[in-house]
């Protein structure tokens, strides 16, 4: 019996034991920010190795981001230019011939001259400024497509008698946004 009440206690003690571990907060921390030194039982000490990212992988993301900065800069030397029904610029637009001009001239990469059409590309974003990247394409059903230029903010060519502008996701929320620069 004796036996039994110490293992109901140590049972007790382990469990307080781990669900307090479990309360621990631990930060998480790149490998880059983090320089070690071991302290050996011998007292010598030994630096710890750290691998550094793939330099393939910096260099993509690093394409990527030049990628993503060549759309934003030219879609906003568009703003002001008007809206022309069917136009694909470079003097006027309609909504998806400013997407495909603006892809097309900054970064090589032909997209179809439909919204219609467009929608079908790419990888599907969620319609959030934290989900959103810069040249994100931003759908209004599958009538109006404009660019996401960042901070919450995008540009298209919105209707006739309008000029290309930019405006705030909050003044005209899209209904789904789509990736096509990876």
């Amino acid at each position: 019996m004796n036996f039994r009440r110490t293992l109901v206690k140590y049972t007790a003690a382990l469990s307080v034991f781990f669900a307090g571990i479990s309360m621990i907060n631990v930060p998480a921390v790149h490998a880059d920010d983090v320089s070690s030194t071991t302290i050996n039982t011998n007292n010598s000490t030994t630096d710890l190795e750290t691998t550094k990212p793939d330099s393939s992988s910096v260099k993509k993301e690093s394409a990527t981001t030049k990628k993503r900065d060549a759309v934003v800069k030219l879609v906003k030397k568009q703003i002001g230019k008007p809206y022309i029904w069917g136009a694909t610029g470079p003097s006027g637009f309609d909504c998806s011939g400013l997407t495909s001009y603006v892809y097309k001239n900054a970064i090589n990469k032909t997209l179809p001259r439909t919204t219609y059409s467009q929608i079908t590309l790419g990888k599907s974003v969620s319609v959030s400024t934290k989900k959103l990247k810069k040249g994100d394409l931003l759908f209004w059903g599958n009538y109006h497509v404009g660019i996401y230029v960042g901070n919450g903010k995008f540009v298209h060519a919105p209707a006739p008698g309008q000029n290309v502008k930019q405006q705030t996701l909050a003044s005209f929320y899209p209904s789904s946004a789509k990736r096509v620069i990876d």
